[in-house]
């Protein structure tokens, strides 16, 4: 439950070896480059500011793994012995070869297209008995085949005094397939009367040679011929990608290492034929990162522990035990911790999972939890899945206290009568007497939680030296006096008859603390002994001071009182599941299993996200508040990604 250790890595080497001293960067996995701080610049070091001359190649390779069809990803390379002209001959041969079968591809796409949508128009003139050179070729008139909206159809009749005729041989509700004839003196005429009727003309030019049915059988056999050699253009390009398939991908793996690892040059300081780098590398594995450059003899690598006086922003890598690494997803949603700050992973995961399992108290439903979680990391590797496993584990021991399983209570009842505990476990959780304890269970966790989370502070403000959050803020050492004196004199005064509201106590833990949390700004510079000048000097305001005093005491309740949500959903899930019982033992004997199965299922889809969502509720409000600040930059070792972005 740390924050990894980080040790300032300083790679000092001639112009020509950075590349390689790169590569080797890339493939460790374990280093965060930085910008070249203040030591670059003190020894003369300048940024250095270069185009990436892989740029070009690495486009024309990627262009051509496209057009096969190939995932980018990594081969081994080391066998590949073309130069970087050869590269380029052989992948502008194979673009070539495919802009040409892609090219032919098209034309026959769009020939196919055409002769498709012939077909469909000229079966509808399969009626015509005659052939298209009878009509197409008459020296005094002229025939437009197309087809007429049905309700410009209807129209025609208007037009009998003009010179057409109109014959139609197929039709549906929208659309009247045929031809008009009309003399050639007449015809611009009748072509403006259809165009103005929506008549839509069908180019049958070339094929109306013969009758319909030969036009038909003729586009047919071309549309069979076109498919034909679509599919041999795709063998083309299969035939292609198998031959060439290995090759391309060492090419791809060598020229995306190159590049990769030359765009990260920018990262590098030079001074004449001199390069200066630095990062980041866990503490614990930099003596393994150094003997990387070992072999390298004009590269110079040392490793430096980073101390707070250092004046450098290392970032942030958290170390988590095994349990509770899923639950850094909730961590980083809000933010990475500084790196001198504290790692709340584990302290979150196990409120997670022991409020989880509190409010979601039952043994079937749990196992189901944990199955979806199982499902969730397998099938899909979402971390929330292995979340969801460690809190189906809380939900069944808090089911077998609860004595629930699939909303049956009382099946663990011979189970703890065994074991001596029968007058005790398992609870009925709908009795009052036990609704009222586990309410004010619920405020004792809640409590507990609170303080915990002001104790956190506290280490936090004095580990950092900030003593006015740490001594005198509402979540400060004046802070927790003042809550927990509080409720510790009230649970003695309602439970014990016990009176500790005396003056010593009410002056000590009570107004103390009070007048503390009201000066907490300048009695932390004060302690501080920081003196500024009067231009940066903050003026106390007393307004300001009491607004923020009404909001702290108020926040004391509210944020306690909010903890009753606990036991508020514990009796909830349980009147839930006595409901669906209650309609089981109404559908009788074949629709009582029916009714528990999907009763389980709503109550656990229902509740379980409402559960999730408000346990994630009381940590980001009620504990992360009061301790936690995001100001850490997030460990981003460099290396070379060789698969798409969205698939990485």
């Amino acid at each position: 439950m740390s924050i990894e250790k980080m040790s300032l890595v300083h790679l000092v080497g001639t112009l020509d070896s950075l590349d390689a001293a790169l590569v080797r960067c890339c493939n460790s996995g374990i280093f965060h480059v930085e910008q070249p701080g203040r030591v670059a610049k003190g020894m003369g070091f300048s940024p250095l500011r270069e185009e990436n001359p892989y740029a070009d190649i690495l486009q024309l390779v990627t262009e051509v793994m496209g057009s096969l069809i190939l995932e980018p990803d990594y081969h081994d390379y080391s066998s590949l012995e073309m130069d970087d002209g050869q590269v380029r001959e052989y992948l502008l041969k194979i673009k070539q070869e495919l802009v040409e079968i892609r090219q032919h591809k098209s034309e026959l796409k769009e020939r196919l297209t055409d002769h498709r949508q012939a077909l469909a128009q000229v079966q509808h003139l399969n009626g015509l008995n005659i052939r298209f050179t009878d009509l197409v070729d008459s020296q005094n008139s002229k025939a437009r085949f197309g087809k007429l909206p049905a309700d410009s159809f209807m129209k025609l009749e208007y037009f009998s005094d003009r010179d057409f005729f109109f014959f139609d041989f197929d039709h549906d509700d929208d659309y009247y397939w045929g031809f008009y004839l009309a003399p050639n003196t007449e015809i611009e005429k009748i072509d403006q009367l259809f165009a103005s009727l929506y008549f839509e003309r069908i180019d049958i030019s070339e094929y109306a040679h013969e009758t319909p049915q030969a036009a038909i059988e003729a586009l047919q056999t071309q549309i069979q011929i076109e498919e034909e050699a679509i599919e041999r253009c795709r063998s083309e390009i299969k035939a292609l990608r198998e031959k060439n398939q290995v090759l391309v991908y060492q090419i791809y793996s060598k020229i995306k290492m190159l590049h990769d690892t030359f765009a990260y040059r920018r990262y590098a300081a030079c001074s004449g034929k001199r390069f200066y780098l630095e990062g980041f590398v866990p503490t614990r594995k930099a003596k393994e990162f150094v003997s990387l450059f070992d072999d390298l003899t004009q590269v110079l690598c040392e490793q430096e522990q980073v101390k707070r006086e250092m004046n450098v922003e290392p970032p942030v890598k958290l170390r988590t035990n095994r349990f509770f690494q899923p639950f850094e997803m909730f961590v980083t949603m809000y933010g990475l911790p500084g790196y001198y700050d504290f790692n709340p992973t584990s302290f979150i995961g196990f409120i997670y999972v022991l409020l989880f399992g509190i409010m979601f108290g039952d043994f079937g439903q749990g196992i189901c939890v944990i199955l979806a979680g199982i499902l969730m990391w397998k099938w899909k590797k979402m971390m929330l899945g292995r979340a969801l496993m460690r809190c189906g584990i809380a939900s069944m021991l808090f089911g077998l206290l609860y004595g629930s399983c699939f909303g049956i209570e009382g099946c663990f009842k011979p189970l703890f009568s065994a074991i001596g505990l029968g007058n005790i476990f398992p609870l009925d959780v709908l009795d009052s007497n036990t609704s009222t304890m586990l309410l004010i269970l619920s405020l004792v966790v809640g409590i507990i939680i609170v303080a915990a989370a002001i104790l956190i502070n506290i280490v936090i403000g004095l580990k950092k030296k900030e003593y006015g959050k740490a001594l005198f803020s509402q979540n400060g050492i004046a802070g927790l006096v003042f809550y927990l004196g509080v409720i510790i004199a009230a649970v003695l005064m309602l439970l014990l008859n016990v009176n500790l509201f005396n003056p010593v106590f009410i002056i000590v833990v009570i107004v103390l603390p009070l007048v503390l949390m009201f000066f907490h700004e300048p009695l932390g510079e004060m302690v501080k002994n920081r003196r500024r000048k009067r231009a940066e000097k903050e003026k106390f305001s007393v307004v300001d001071a009491s607004f923020e005093m009404f909001d702290i005491l108020l926040s004391y309740c509210t944020n306690t009182l909010s903890f009753l949500r606990i036991g508020g959903f514990i009796l909830s899930h349980a009147a839930l599941m006595l409901v669906v019982m209650t309609f089981a033992h109404m559908a009788g004997t074949i629709g009582s299993p029916i009714v528990i199965v999907f009763g389980n299922i709503f109550v656990m889809a229902l509740e379980g996200l409402i559960v999730g969502i408000q346990v994630l509720r009381l940590i980001y409000y009620e504990t992360f508040s009061r301790f936690y600040e995001s100001s850490g930059k997030p460990f981003e070792p460099v290396k070379i990604n060789f698969k798409n972005e969205g698939n990485s």
